[in-house]
């Protein structure tokens, strides 16, 4: 997934485009005038109905739905940039990123060189034809569909992340890379949790890699990248990320 092999697949004329999404101002424009026209003028806005499903926190969606002025969407490159160093992930690789929220994730792989009829999004919630509205304990998709799946931030808005990892298994590729990361508040943040609307899965505060990896067991093969809480750091704001690959 390098930028050679971008302009070679795509043309330098359609790469040179693409590559312009690797901008946040250029990503966040376009991501804003797509949600504008969906949400405001065309009314797209949709939300998954949580009435039967217990394995989500509460208060997830009504805490997301504020989220969608995140149009850039810039902190996804910290999963992004990693996937694409790894060798075995290509222009050809068909991605599956749970919980984007808005587009400007997708515009950031297509941007970083992926093919946007290779990539589809899923969330709770969806104005976009390219996001699927789903529940990523229960996707509708079929086995071994995808090469790359990104789960940004969101495993912590699951009470059941082991059953909502088995899920990623199952519609992952054997070899398939899983790229997952969660908020880590610090510790004046997890006292003040109290003045949140929401308190994603039941309040676990994650500070290791290795807690990540875990939900996933025995199919973790081999992990490429990981980014743990220094202890210096466990008072500030941070971001817990493992890049790994699963075997089947």
């Amino acid at each position: 997934m390098k930028d050679h092999n971008q302009h070679k697949y795509k043309g330098i004329v359609r790469g040179f485009f693409h590559q312009l999404l690797t901008i946040d101002f250029v990503r966040y424009c376009i991501a804003r005038l797509r949600f504008f026209y969906f949400v405001r003028i065309c009314r797209k806005l949709k939300t998954f109905d949580l009435s039967t499903q217990k394995a989500i926190a509460s208060n997830t969606v009504f805490h997301n739905l504020k989220g969608l002025k995140d149009l850039a969407v810039v902190r996804s490159l910290a999963l992004i940039k990693p996937v694409t160093a790894i060798d075995k992930v290509g222009i050809h690789s068909k991605v599956l990123t749970i919980g984007p929220r808005t587009e400007g994730e997708l515009l950031s792989l297509i941007g970083y060189g992926f093919l946007k009829k290779n990539i589809r999004g899923l969330d709770l919630i969806s104005y976009s034809s390219w996001i699927d509205l789903g529940d990523m304990h229960a996707m509708s998709y079929p086995d071994n569909s995808f090469d790359v799946v990104i789960m940004g931030w969101v495993i912590s808005y699951s009470e059941d992340p082991v059953k909502a990892a088995q899920e990623v298994v199952r519609v992952a590729k054997n070899g398939a890379i899983i790229a997952v990361g969660v908020e880590y508040g610090g510790l004046v943040a997890q006292e003040q949790i109290k003045n949140l609307d929401y308190i994603p899965g039941a309040g676990r505060l994650t500070t290791q890699a290795s807690q990540l990896t875990d939900f996933f067991g025995e199919a973790v093969d081999h992990v490429y990248f990981s980014h743990s809480i220094d202890e210096d750091r466990k008072d500030l704001k941070g971001s817990v990320i493992a890049v790994f690959s699963i075997k089947k």
